[in-house]
């Protein structure tokens, strides 16, 4: 590429019609770093949005969680669940049903990539509760792969025409990944642009961190980076949802990740049989969705 098609740097700003954040979602944020916050006020705050609401029941009563009892209230949810998750689903849930509002044709794809996400997080959580055992890290864990691809959705509202198709395009072993795609049109790939929007939006630095990362092999010395990752990748492998990257194969990076997280071919296996048991319920959920 000459130095005069170079693409401009990306940028976030109002001429690109990034939504607000909603301000349900600013409350939800403050409750992640917020000890004092209590369950009633996360019920208060998911109760004022109906919408957010039923799709956090719906998630409760899903095959992911199999409760015996039907969850018919959020307090109830947030009993069985714990604030940590909710939490987590009601940011995840806001936040792609935000950039969803508007882009019918773009709807399809992104309710792909919401899929993977969701799958994304729940391998995280599973990988980081068998290594560190610490419910909280745990559900910061599964927000981090929920979040992950925060860029893509984006690059949907940005250049929704465009990025469609570079998306929905399946990837042959001898392309590119998507994020050399982005790299080439948009001067940035959608962890940096994830980034953006998560500082832009006042995410935790972790958080914002992470999804930087979360393609950069030389910072799987964080194991949560690692973690997500690994969970990536065994998503992509299943074919849980869709990240404009089937088609293509990582495995060069698996022995390395593995090791950086000290995981045994022990658990490898049992993990890989947890990703196939849950890739069931997610699909079947989001069939229906």
């Amino acid at each position: 590429m000459s130095a005069s098609n170079q693409p401009v740097a990306f940028q976030i700003d109002k001429e690109l019609e990034i939504p607000s954040i909603p301000l349900v979602l600013i409350r939800i944020i403050q409750t992640l770093d917020a000890d004092s916050s209590s369950a009633k006020q996360l019920e208060e705050l998911i109760l004022h949005d109906p919408a957010l609401a039923a799709r956090i029941l719906r998630l409760a009563n899903s095959a992911f969680y199999s409760f015996r009892a039907r969850v018919k209230t959020i307090s109830h949810a947030i009993t069985l669940l714990g604030m940590s998750l909710v939490t987590s689903l009601a940011i995840g849930i806001n936040i792609f049903d935000t950039f969803t509002k508007g882009a019918k044709s773009e709807a399809a794809l992104i309710n792909q990539l919401w899929t993977h996400s969701c799958g994304v997080g729940v391998l995280v959580r599973k990988i980081w509760t068998m290594k560190r055992g610490i419910p909280r890290e745990a559900e910061f864990a599964f927000l981090c792969g929920l979040l992950h691809d925060l860029g893509k959705v984006v690059l949907f509202k940005t250049h929704p025409g465009e990025y469609s198709s570079i998306f929905a395009a399946e990837k042959k072993e001898s392309d590119m990944a998507i994020s050399s795609y982005e790299e080439e049109k948009y001067g940035a790939e959608h962890a940096i642009i994830g980034e953006m929007l998560a500082k832009q939006w006042g995410f935790p630095k972790e958080l914002s961190s992470i999804i930087r990362k979360h393609h950069d092999l030389s910072e799987a010395n964080t194991p949560m980076v690692a973690a997500v990752m690994l969970a990536d990748q065994l998503a992509k492998e299943l074919k849980i949802g869709y990240d404009g990257d089937h088609g293509l194969h990582f495995q060069s990076d698996l022995p390395e990740v593995l090791s950086k997280l000290s995981i045994s071919e022990g658990e490898w296996d049992n993990l890989k049989e947890f990703a196939s048991q849950e890739c069931v319920n997610i699909k079947r959920f989001f069939q229906i969705s």
